[in-house]
This record gives structure tokens, sequence and C-alpha cells, in this order.
């Protein structure tokens, strides 16, 4: 049997089909008949029966960050629409754990596809033998990997974070600060880019002592002002890369007794479900979360078919609550 003319007649690679004859790959029922057709044209029984659905692998970070658990629920809300089993994976952000995590699902034979939200820009597990043209979607964040069957599925960063600073500018503001993401994260970097565009758009140089860069987590956003007055740098509004930062940085506020948005307006990304129950009420640039969930698990099965991988990038949207105010002229 020539499983490099099984693969040509089913229209896969031929690691698809080695891996599918051992039992070491889940695929979808269309590519399961058509490798099955293929497998008989040369003599060889069906392996299996065809598979009704996909169980898909979700690598996530950690559910400490809001804006992750809620990206992840909305992961599982989609594939159970579809009928499809997910099996999940925290990795703390290690990146020894995420590649650990990646191996460990690429094996398991149930596992046909896997959607993977990392917190590092490279992960060698997919540039593995083991990884070949395992369907995979980047959920998010941006990884560098190459493959057949590699597809990207994220938000407008640059786009979010422009709408968030030229809100503030149109609110009179000018000495903006930027808490951003960690260095060399593409979602952080083009959300500096995005920043720092708006304020060249309206004629106002980037203050370097406003600008800082750390972890997405409330912690480094409650040392917003600790790191001001280290630089002494007196902003009258802040962009947060993300909104657990921004709901740091608020606590740090009303504990400094700097009041928002009368001293100092604040608006953070992502949109998750917590800016709304903080006080004042935060002001965010949401990311889509439910769409971009859903192109996820549909790219998945895309991908399972055999199809050519498409990137999506989808747009934020910008929500105006209680935390910004117009700058006193």
């Amino acid at each position: 049997m020539s499983l490099a003319k099984v693969a040509r007649e089913a229209g896969v690679a031929v690691s698809t089909v080695s891996r599918y004859v051992k039992g070491e790959l889940n695929v979808a029922s269309e590519t399961a008949r058509r490798i099955d057709a293929a497998l008989s044209a040369e003599g060889h029984p069906p392996v299996r029966k065809q598979v009704t659905g996909l169980s898909l692998g979700l690598v996530v970070p950690s559910l400490d960050n809001p804006y992750f658990s809620t990206l992840a629920d909305a992961v599982v809300d989609a594939a159970a629409t579809d009928g499809v089993d997910v099996l999940t994976t925290l990795t703390g952000s290690s990146p020894s754990r995420e590649r650990a995590a990646v191996e460990r699902l690429m094996r398991v034979p149930d596992v046909g596809g896997l959607i993977y939200l990392g917190m590092n820009t490279t992960n060698e597990a997919f540039t593995s033998r083991l990884a070949g043209d395992f369907p995979v979607v980047f959920l998010d964040e941006y990884v560098e990997a190459a493959g057949p069957r590699i597809a990207h599925v994220t938000a407008n960063s640059f786009g979010g974070a422009y709408q968030a600073t030229t809100h503030l500018l149109s609110q009179g503001h000018r000495r903006i600060a930027h808490v951003g993401g960690p260095a060399g994260l593409r979602t952080a970097d083009q959300r500096e880019a995005g920043y720092r565009a708006a304020l060249k758009s309206h004629g106002v140089e980037a203050d370097e002592a406003m600008i800082v860069r750390g972890a997405f987590s409330s912690a480094f956003g409650m040392n917003f002002f600790a790191h001001m007055a280290r630089t002494g740098a007196a902003p009258t509004a802040v962009f947060t890369a993300s909104d657990i930062a921004a709901v740091g940085l608020l606590e740090a506020a009303r504990r400094a007794g700097v009041s928002v948005p009368e001293d100092l307006s604040v608006i953070g990304c992502d949109g998750i479900t917590l800016g709304e129950w903080t006080s004042p009420r935060l002001t965010t640039v949401a990311q889509p979360t439910e769409q971009m969930a859903r192109k996820a698990v549909d790219e998945i099965t895309r991908l399972a078919a055999g199809r050519d991988p498409a990137d999506h990038v989808l747009s934020m949207r910008l929500v105006v609550r209680e935390s910004t105010q117009e700058y006193p002229a």
C-alpha cells in the first residue's frame, strides 16, 4: 500500500494518512470518508468508523485574567453548539508548560485540532515532527509557526488602541500615559503602536517617561503611580493595554487618593465583565470574544476538512463608561 498515493487520492498530507492509519489522529467525517475510500482502493480496509464530530484541544494561559476565562468559555460554548467536545489545558503562561500541553494534546487520538491561546511568541512543539499538518488555530495572540493547516483569529489590537487613545484626545487630554503589555508580545506591540499613531495624528509627541510595559495583570496596574513618581511624569489620562491592568490601576488610584476620572481618566482594553462593576465603571475597547471563538471553531473544522487556512482580524468596539471625562481647558 502506498501512503503517498492514498494521500494524493484523499487530498491530504502523507503524515495525515500515516497518523490516521496508526490511530493517532482524529479527522472530520468527510476527510475520514476520503481517506477510507482511498485506502479501500489500495486494498486496505477502512481503519475505523467515520467520526460524526471533532474533539478539540484548547490551551489557555490561566483563568486568573477574566479575559482568558471569558474567551475560553466562548470557545467551549461555540464548540458545544456544533456538538464538539473540548479538552482544556492551563499553562500558567510558562513556555515549557505550553510546549508540553501542545505535545500532549496532539497525541490524544480523539483530538483532531487545537485552539491555542499562548503568552509566548514561540513554541517548539509547533515546529516538531509531531505537529506535521495538525490543524491549529492561534486565537488572540500571534505565535511564530509555519504549516499547511495553521490559521490565526485575533482582534485588531492596533485599531483598538487607536480608538482608545483617540477617545482621550477628543476629550482634550494631551498628557496620556500608556500601561502596555509584555515586551515582544505582538498584541502588546500593536497596542503601543496604535497609541503612538493616535498621538502623532493629533500632533502630540509621545512622552517616553509615560510609557511602561509589563504583564497583563492587576498587580502591574497597581504599580502605575510608583512608576510615574520615579519618572516625574504627570499624565491626565492613561490607556492601559488590558482591562485587568486597568482594574489594578483604579485600585491604586483609590489608595493614593487620586480621583478617577476627575484627576485621571482611565481607559482599558478587552471588555471584561468586571469593568462594568468597578467604581467608576471602566471605559474600554472591547474585543469581540464570542465572534473570535466562533471563527476559531469554524476554522478548525475547515482545516480538519483539508481546506486552506484563512486568517481573521476582527474589530474592537469602544465602550464609554464613567472612568473617562473631558479635560478642562
